[in-house]
């Protein structure tokens, strides 16, 4: 079932008050009928009717009724004067943090992630992988300075875009960036995957058999492991899906020294409130991990570690663009913030996808309205081949996928 509307109402709105811009504001909802509304600096508590879909809250001591004309628009009174809330999405980056990207592992790590043997060659099987998209191995800090050591299953679309290459960008790793977000870290992470090539989902049985035991694929990961965990003070590693626990489990087996940092299993981003229930038992997870973790790991001295914690339902709220840090110099200013696509009609939760008639080379690329046309990459052994337009025309871009 739908979450109710007083929950997808929850986010960021610009302000209009009897016609005069007033700023952001900030509409929480940790329940169908609790949650608060900020404007101006005032957070305020809200109470919600769904079956109505209106919110009633105080601010600077004046009632405010608002009702949810749909999910991007609110419209009501603060007192006497008329209240018209928008929907914001694609919040603007500074342009400091604009100036910010990762320049890529250092050479030692480097000669690790070569030595990456092809994930074909190695199974001899194409139909676990989708080995023509290529390897791609982490996101965050490979400097020694991540605290919390994040590890998922395999890359999807958008990661695997030529521009991009890094784990955990799409839809689950904005969901994964809130669930940091909330520890107060805001760049002392790093996410890694079990796989550093894209499974297909039909071939999990199989993938399982080759995570456990295929001794080339295997002491390849726990190399990269190994060299982050002797190279960084961890305080904690967190798991997120069942391919990444058998990771996790088959990594202390060979390595039992990990042991040492407190671990946790939860669900995989994916599955987090997955129909929208309000009862759901992967998001109960992650708000108990939130818990435990903030006793735990030291959190950046930008990041907010008393923020509230995870509702009853994951909200927009909760997703958290990824940092221009984490992501390579090329990459398009909207990589990493697919609110504009949540917020769509239809709604979409990614930039990229594969085709429907999966052909397991291509990539499909929609970015927002006046950030470039779509396109349909495409890739052979690992390496891009090239990109047509919506007419199946040749479109020339160099080795990120930009076009020239």
């Amino acid at each position: 079932m739908p979450a109710p509307s007083t929950i997808n109402a929850a986010g960021y709105y610009d302000a209009i008050r009897s016609g005069v811009v007033v700023g952001e504001c900030l509409l929480r909802m940790r329940s169908t009928t609790k949650g608060t509304f900020s404007l101006n600096g005032q957070t305020s508590a809200v109470t919600a009717n769904a079956e109505s879909k209106t919110l009633t809250t105080r601010i600077a001591g004046l009632k405010a009724v608002l009702k949810i004309k749909n999910r991007n628009r609110l419209g009501g009174t603060i007192g006497a004067d008329v209240l018209e809330c928008t929907r914001r999405t694609m919040r603007t980056i500074t342009a400091a943090e604009m100036t910010e990207f990762d320049v890529g592992p250092v050479a030692d790590i480097q000669a690790i992630m070569n030595a990456t043997p092809n994930y074909l060659t190695a199974t001899g099987d194409a139909s676990i992988f989708w080995h023509h998209f290529g390897n791609l191995f982490y996101r965050g800090r490979l400097d020694g300075t991540a605290r919390v050591l994040c590890i998922a299953s395999d890359p999807g679309p958008t990661e695997c875009l030529p521009f991009v290459r890094r784990s955990l960008v799409g839809d689950s790793g904005q969901k994964t960036q809130g669930f940091l977000d909330k520890l107060g870290l805001t760049r002392s992470y790093l996410l890694v995957n079990a796989f550093t090539v894209a499974m297909r989902p039909r071939a999990k049985t199989k993938g399982l058999a080759v995570l456990q035991d295929n001794l080339a694929i295997k002491a390849s990961r726990h190399n990269f492991y190994n060299a982050i965990f002797d190279a960084s003070a961890l305080q904690a590693i967190v798991a997120f899906g069942g391919v990444a626990h058998k990771a996790l489990d088959i990594w202390k087996k060979d390595r039992p020294s990990i042991s040492s940092v407190p671990h946790f299993k939860v669900a995989h981003p994916a599955a987090v409130d997955r129909d929208g229930s309000g009862n759901d038992a992967a998001l109960k997870q992650w708000k108990k991990t939130v818990t435990s973790l903030r006793a735990i790991v030291t959190a950046d001295g930008d990041g907010d570690p008393q923020q509230p914690n995870f509702g009853s339902y994951f909200t927009e709220v909760d997703y958290v663009r990824i940092p221009r840090r984490d992501l390579p110099g090329v990459a398009p200013a909207y990589v990493g913030d697919d609110s504009w696509g949540r917020a769509a009609t239809p709604r979409h939760n990614n930039c990229c996808k594969r085709p429907a008639l999966d052909d397991s080379v291509s990539l499909l690329l929609t970015p927002p309205e006046g950030q470039g046309q779509f396109l349909a990459y495409g890739f052979l052994n690992g390496q891009l081949s090239g990109a047509k337009n919506k007419s199946s025309q040749n479109v020339a871009v160099n080795s990120f996928g930009i076009e020239i």
